[in-house]
């Protein structure tokens, strides 16, 4: 692979470089456009000449047609091909569109536009892979981003491009020029990297930094984590209110059912305090300066103790996801508006992670491709079902199959090329000092001095053992040694209290109990949460109560909901059966037994209105 170089100055774009203004993007190479911005995929929807450009993900479509079409339906300039667009949709364009045809389509869209163009696209159109390191960072989990691989080496005009591109080995790319377009000036950002072993607390200190401030409390915070199950722990854990998520379509309804209202699929002006984005997000995507409005804090976060796959490589994605925030238009006769962006990379890391280099995958790759070959070769037959389903099994086991086409049976050189990928990724987070040492040969970045690792008493291994489901018992235990840990440990004072505040965010009715007996009594009995509930039922005399906390236990399951109505009803029939008379079937009863959450709703009735109540999180003591 040959390689061209170009130097771009500060503020240009392609489309006033030489020779791609006059020449357009060239064919048959690998555009390595090294910052992001500079118009690429601009220049190929304004050249004149027909053009499928294809996009990573959704959004970068509809926010792209959104601009170049305004609210035209009959005579669009493009036409963004995705899943409710059909073939028809995309001949009516063509037979309508008395320009070129620009046509911006998903990777499993490619096929409607083939069908709807038939074999002369290959002459008559140029075909732009956009984002291209995509085809192989997300080839294990979506198989269908290559489908149109095939077809791109059958185009007289194509092309890979990218700020951020890998190059695949696939052997037809061999002949491709590497085209380099270098900035000709300083491009580096600043970035705080925090190697940590507790997420939650690291982002909390961040978050307070900038509450705290005065200069900077209005500036909203962007949040890049590829894990919404994550992301809804977070703004629980810190009970975030003034939140936006941006996720698949998938997700948002998940995230819905799970209590996290502000969920959306597609970027739109309703960005908050606090705005929490998915890896859909993380490229293509142009988020404008009159939607943030701001000088950003991007926050990227990577915890691959609980989620491995949510690891965000410094030299791709990281480079991406910090030039999503387009500089604000140039206004005649008004001032430049300078934005600045605050940059931090928050990770935790694990020593378990494997990081095979190239020569170790090769040779694992070669032992599967014999075991393979020798086991079709050699595959006997027989009438004894369960022995072809034995031979099956083992080749399944073999795991070889994975990284074969399904169509032929041919070598999957994106598959392979992304198990390299990944394991050379994970490498930078099987230490508390490999990300930092990363970054600091990543030119797209200068690593501010601050960065280091920050250790906290409670980490996230200790978290990701308690579980939802997790019984009373267990989390006070758990919260109980936590405390002791943290105020048996020698460090300074203000980072005890902050650790239990910390705390207290995850576990506010047991830290609530703590608090509340005192922590000097509760250090003589080494914090024991069930200790102290014991002392604080014989000093309040609720031994008396024992029948109606037993009959709690036993009406009010953990995990289930009720309401106000229900919490009555079934209280007068224990206040009945006990024969404690004088207490009142109330909620404030019900706390006495039981831990419930924030009163929320729970459902909905017949009319479809919303029955609020409260959900039985577990018990305040354990018979």
């Amino acid at each position: 692979m040959t390689t061209e170089t170009y130097k771009l100055a500060e503020g240009q774009f392609l489309a006033k470089l030489e020779p791609f203004a006059t020449k357009g993007l060239p064919t048959n190479s690998i555009i390595h456009k090294m910052v992001t911005g500079c118009g690429a995929t601009t220049l190929e929807l304004s050249f004149p000449r027909n053009s499928i450009i294809i996009e990573p993900n959704l959004p970068v479509i509809k926010g792209k047609c959104n601009k170049l079409n305004g609210k035209k339906r009959k005579h669009k300039i493009v036409q963004g091909v995705y899943e409710d667009v059909e073939v028809e949709h995309i001949k009516q364009y063509i037979g309508n569109r008395k320009g070129y045809k620009k046509i911006l389509t998903t990777p499993e869209g490619f096929e409607k536009v083939a069908e709807a163009i038939g074999v002369s696209m290959y002459k008559d159109y140029f075909l732009l892979f956009d984002e291209c390191e995509k085809a192989i960072q997300d080839v294990d989990f979506r198989g269908k981003i290559i489908d149109p691989i095939d077809a791109f080496f059958k185009f007289d005009n194509k092309a890979f491009v990218s700020a951020t591109p890998l190059v695949p080995s696939d052997p037809r790319f061999k002949d491709f020029t590497h085209v380099r377009i270098e900035p000709g000036y300083d491009f580096a950002e600043d970035i705080t990297v925090a190697v940590t072993n507790n997420i939650v607390y690291q982002l909390k200190l961040i978050f307070d930094h900038y509450e705290n401030s005065e200069e900077d409390k209005d500036r909203k915070l962007f949040i890049f984590f590829k894990s919404t199950s994550r992301i809804r722990n977070i703004i629980k854990a810190l009970k975030l209110t003034d939140y936006a998520v941006y996720c698949s379509e998938k997700s948002v309804k998940e995230l819905r059912i799970a209590d996290v209202e502000h969920a959306y699929d597609s970027i739109n002006d309703k960005f908050t305090k606090y705005n929490f984005l998915t890896s859909r997000f993380y490229s293509a995507v142009d988020i404008d300066y009159e939607h943030y409005q701001c000088d950003p804090i991007i926050i990227m976060v990577s915890d691959v103790i609980a989620v491995e796959h949510s690891a965000i490589d410094p030299s791709t994605e990281a480079i991406q996801i910090c030039g999503r925030f387009r500089k604000p238009e140039k206004i005649e006769g008004q001032p430049d508006i300078v934005v600045a962006k605050d940059i931090y990379h928050i990770s935790n890391y694990n020593t378990k992670l494997t990081s095979f280099n190239e020569a170790e995958i090769q040779a694992i790759l070669e032992d599967k491709r014999k075991l393979h070959a020798f086991i079709s070769t050699y595959k006997p037959t027989s009438d004894i079902e369960y022995v072809n389903k034995f031979i099956d099994e083992i080749l399944e086991l073999n795991g070889f199959n994975y990284f074969l086409r399904e169509k032929d049976g041919e070598l999957n050189h994106f598959m392979v090329d992304n198990f390299v990928y990944t394991e050379q990724v994970k490498r930078h987070y099987k230490s508390n000092s490999t990300l930092i040492d990363k970054y600091k040969h990543v030119q797209h970045f200068k690593v501010e001095t601050n960065s280091r690792y920050i250790h906290y008493t409670l980490s996230d291994q200790q978290l990701s053992a308690i579980k939802d489901n997790s019984s009373t018992v267990t989390v006070n235990d758990f919260v109980s040694q936590s405390v002791k840990d943290i105020m048996e440990s020698e460090m300074e004072n203000p980072w005890q209290s902050f650790n239990i505040a910390m705390l207290r965010y995850s576990y506010p009715e047991q830290i609530g109990i703590i608090e509340k007996y005192g922590l000097p009594n509760a250090a003589a009995i080494d914090y024991n949460i069930n200790k102290i509930l014991q002392q604080l039922a014989d000093a309040k005399g609720l031994k008396r109560m024992l029948p109606i906390l037993k009959y709690i236990q036993r009406k009010f399951i953990i995990g289930n909901k009720h309401s106000s109505a229900e919490i009555e009803a079934y209280l007068i029939k224990g206040i009945a059966e006990t024969g404690l008379s004088d207490l009142k079937p109330s909620v404030k009863l019900l706390r006495e037994g039981a831990l419930l959450s924030e009163r929320k709703t729970i459902g909905k009735d017949e009319q479809g209105n919303s029955i609020k109540g409260y959900e039985i999180l577990g018990y305040v003591q354990s018979f």
